[in-house]
């Protein structure tokens, strides 16, 4: 009871407590409007491919900002980086409550998405805070608990656009923007720099020498560089969700935003349950849990080629299980091995490679949906089966 006691005081405490806290809240805003991204740029005159090139542009935008964040990360710190984002996350949220057209929704989108520069500042902070021992086990926790309004606030977003068509979404997009205005406070006066006495100055030239750092890529080790093209791979067979998915299921088979939401809160209770009883288990079996989640990815798409709602359901719920299984292993590997003073450019780099798989994955989403439908589910089958060889193939080297 006393080691379990210890535990929980590592995820509720200091740092690690505030981010629990504050991506709890950033949860309720993004519960009642993510799932329902697509359906505003619906409402607003996008269509399929008009979606897909939306998602791509603000990951685009994303991965310009995300590589000098990493520098910044380890510049001026984690603390400063991550309240400055904050605020320019919360200043956007408020425009894309009004934007008139989907054209400007994708803009607004895109300017809200590069603020999220500070992304590796987070990782960077949470990975810091933790001992080395609880790395595995402190991002899935982290990742699984702030998840909770998702059980239940999906519908509330779906019951807001199905009364009030687009008044509800803008509604909701501005319950969320306020809830963004308490979590920018909250951060401002509470996040603790962890860099200490190295926090330095920022330069122009190394700002922008910070984007050379990615020639610097092929130089990496064989099986680091795998790691990272495993988030790519991985963050590719994701974006059908994310995408496209809530346009199949409401417009192809005609469920209403209601029951969408209900869906999406499903797959989140089955994503918190399992990820509440692998946290006691991940710490200890860190390098098979890649591989099971690549597994629960494939069987999931599989499931979902065979037509109909419920197996839209099992596609839903176990590939959104097994992405996170597979970010979790890739992140704590990653922290594991990448020492504090370069943290930020390590986390910096697997974002890049997540926004350049999530930006082929909306493009590719959006082209492929106009020829097949089918294509929601080979997509991520056919990548899951790709990381579970490239699996393979690491671990026949390593024997």
């Amino acid at each position: 009871m006393h080691d379990i006691r210890r535990s929980i005081r590592y995820y509720v405490t200091g740092n690690v407590g505030i981010l629990l806290l504050t991506w709890f809240l950033f949860a309720i805003g993004n519960a009642i409007t993510m799932p329902y991204f697509s359906i505003y740029l619906k409402m607003l005159g996008a269509n399929s491919v008009d979606i897909g090139l939306a998602y791509s542009i603000a990951m685009i935008i994303q991965l310009i900002t995300i590589i000098p964040g990493g520098y910044l990360t380890d510049t001026i710190g984690r603390r400063l980086s991550i309240v400055v984002g904050t605020w320019l996350i919360t200043v956007t949220s408020f425009l894309m409550v009004i934007a008139p057209n989907w054209q400007l929704l994708t803009v607004f989108y895109a300017i809200n998405m590069a603020a999220a520069f500070y992304q590796p500042a987070l990782l960077a902070i949470l990975m810091d805070s933790l001992p080395q021992d609880k790395y595995a086990s402190g991002i899935l926790i982290t990742s699984v608990l702030p998840q909770i309004p998702w059980l239940i606030l999906p519908p509330l977003g779906g019951f807001l656009i199905n009364k009030y068509g687009l008044f509800g979404i803008r509604f909701a997009y501005l319950i969320s923007s306020i809830i963004s205005v308490v979590v920018a406070v909250i951060r401002q006066f509470t996040i603790k720099e962890t860099l200490g006495n190295r926090v330095g100055k920022v330069t122009l030239r190394e700002l922008l020498y910070s984007y050379n750092q990615l020639t610097r890529i092929a130089d990496l080790p064989g099986d680091l560089l795998m790691i990272y093209v495993s988030a790519l791979l991985i963050s590719i067979a994701i974006m059908p969700i994310n995408t496209l998915l809530p346009i199949y299921v409401i417009y192809k088979l005609g469920l209403n935003t209601v029951y969408w939401g209900y869906l999406v809160s499903l797959s989140y209770a089955a994503y918190i349950v399992i990820g509440i009883f692998l946290t006691f288990y991940v710490d200890r079996y860190r390098s098979k849990i890649f591989v099971l989640g690549t597994i629960i990815s494939a069987v999931g798409s599989a499931i979902g080629l065979v037509k109909g709602v419920y197996p839209v359901v099992g596609y839903l719920l176990m590939l959104q299980v097994g992405v996170q299984l597979v970010i979790t292993a890739i992140q704590s590997e990653l922290g594991s091995r990448i020492g504090i003073n370069r943290r930020g450019y390590g986390m910096s780099l697997l974002i890049v490679f997540q926004l350049i798989g999530q930006t082929i994955g909306s493009y590719l989403t959006g082209e492929f949906y106009r020829i097949s439908t089918e294509s929601l589910f080979l997509m991520p089958l056919i990548l899951s089966l790709g990381l579970i060889a490239i699996h393979l193939s690491r671990a026949r080297r390593n024997v």
